[in-house]
């Protein structure tokens, strides 16, 4: 994780990561961000360099998030999170609004059908266990990415995932696909962008259409040739993106409804 205290006043921006991935999934929007902003680059538990630590509930990643803002700001921060990472954001925000400055969901939900969400841990389940997340991580990329991705990026993202332990990751897994925090959505009024890969096969663009649809003034951005995991399928548009709204939010160009 980036820490350290914010330097020179510049705004904090925190980027949360997907399911089994880790602060590596950054390493684009890093690069770009990080002349301009404080980046934190958390990972969750039992992810990357993080130690896996149960029992895990959204409460839980809450309070590792708040200890993490807490370490490098007194004030609110830029929240970027992607998939998993988004579904944490939402959770923070809704019970931390004060210390949220901006939104930036990206390939997430607010809530899946029940019915659906038990299907894709099921699934999960039963691949994690027959084949290993050695040869899960293999899977899960050839099902995920739409597009060309460099191989060294490739090989990141499977090492990341193949190296997540497999409890820690059917844990997240569960606590993801439950989380619902649809009915808190009218209730944010933090700015938020929301992204969704252009071929996104995981998290249908309907899913944005209803975070859109619950938070008042947000917006919907698609990111062309790019699938689930959006920001490195086409770090060009999806950093472009981000940059802009952040300079809008910190110009206060934008809508009265999303202030």
């Amino acid at each position: 994780m980036t820490a350290g205290a914010e330097r020179d006043g510049a705004s904090v921006v925190v980027l949360l990561h997907s399911l089994g991935t880790d602060a590596g999934l950054w390493a684009d929007q890093r690069a770009e961000l990080s002349d301009r902003f404080t980046v934190v680059t958390p990972d969750s538990r039992g992810h990357g360099r993080r130690p896996w630590a149960g029992p895990l509930s959204v409460q839980a990643w809450v309070a590792d998030l708040h200890q993490v803002i807490a370490e490098v700001t007194d004030g609110p921060a830029h929240l970027v999170g992607l998939s998993m990472g988004g579904v944490q954001a939402l959770a923070y925000v809704l019970a931390h609004p004060d210390r949220v400055a901006s939104l930036v969901l990206a390939d997430t939900f607010a809530a899946l059908d029940p019915s659906l969400a038990e299907a894709k841990i099921e699934s999960i389940q039963a691949a994690v266990t027959a084949e290993g997340m050695p040869a899960y991580a293999e899977r899960y990329l050839a099902e995920t990415l739409v597009g060309g991705v460099p191989a060294g990026r490739r090989e990141q993202l499977r090492r990341a995932i193949a190296g997540v332990p497999a409890e820690a990751y059917l844990a997240s897994s569960e606590v993801c696909f439950r989380a619902d925090t649809s009915a808190g959505l009218a209730g944010i009024t933090a700015p938020t962008l929301v992204l969704i890969g252009e071929h996104d096969r995981k998290t249908p663009r309907s899913l944005s259409e209803e975070i859109c649809g619950g938070i008042a003034g947000a917006e919907l951005l698609s990111i062309p040739g790019a699938g689930h995991l959006s920001n490195v399928e086409n770090p060009q548009a999806f950093t472009g993106a981000v940059l802009n709204f952040l300079d809008r939010v910190a110009e206060h160009r934008l809508p009265e409804a999303v202030r």
